[in-house]
C-alpha cells in the first residue's frame, strides 16, 4: 500500500541526505523541501531586513563587503540539498539525473549575474526550459521499482506489494 502522510519529517527528508544522488525521491520530499526552504530563506530575509541589513541594498554593488553577502550565502545553503533531490526526482521516473541540469545551470547563471549579459530570447528560452523542467520535477513517477532502486512510496511495513 503507498503511503500518503505529509509529516514534517518528510518536510526535512531532503536536508538530511543533501549530497546523495543516487536513490529515488518522491513529489510528496519536493514539495517539503520547497516550502521549509522558501520559510527558511523568507524567515531569514525578514531578521536580516530587522537587523538593519537590509538598507544597505545600494552598498551591493560597491566593492566593499555588504551584509547581503551572508543573505546570499544562507540562500546558498538553503539550495545545497536541490540538485541531489531533483536527480533522485527524475530517478523516480526512471530518467537519467542529466535532465535535472538545466534546472540546476540556470539557477547558477541567476545567481552569478550571468542572466543580465544575455539577449532577451536567450532569457525567454532559458526562463521555458526552467519552467518545463520545474513542472517535470513533479511528473507521475514509476510503479514499483525501477532500476534506480524500490519504490519510496511503498510503506515499508507492507510487503504485498514488494515485488519478489
Amino acid at each position: 500500500m503507498y503511503e500518503n502522510s505529509f509529516t514534517f519529517g518528510k518536510m526535512l527528508t531532503a536536508y538530511t541526505k543533501p549530497h546523495r544522488f543516487g536513490g529515488r525521491s518522491t513529489r510528496t520530499e519536493l514539495l517539503g523541501y520547497l516550502i521549509v526552504s522558501w520559510v527558511l530563506a523568507t524567515a531569514f530575509g525578514w531578521v536580516a531586513m530587522a537587523a538593519g541589513m537590509a538598507g544597505l541594498a545600494e552598498a551591493k554593488f560597491s566593492s566593499e563587503p555588504t551584509p547581503f553577502l551572508t543573505i546570499d550565502l544562507f540562500n546558498l545553503l538553503f539550495w545545497l540539498p536541490f540538485p541531489a533531490l531533483a536527480v533522485r526526482r527524475f530517478h523516480d521516473q526512471n530518467k537519467s539525473g542529466w535532465w535535472a541540469a538545466p534546472l540546476i545551470a540556470s539557477t547558477i547563471l541567476s545567481w552569478i549575474g550571468a542572466e543580465s549579459l544575455l539577449s532577451q530570447p536567450a532569457r525567454i528560452t532559458i526562463a521555458l526550459i526552467y519552467t518545463a523542467v520545474l513542472v517535470l520535477l513533479f511528473w507521475k513517477p514509476t510503479d514499483g521499482t525501477n532500476r534506480y532502486g524500490p519504490d519510496p512510496r511503498l510503506d515499508p511495513e507492507d510487503t504485498t506489494l514488494v515485488p519478489e
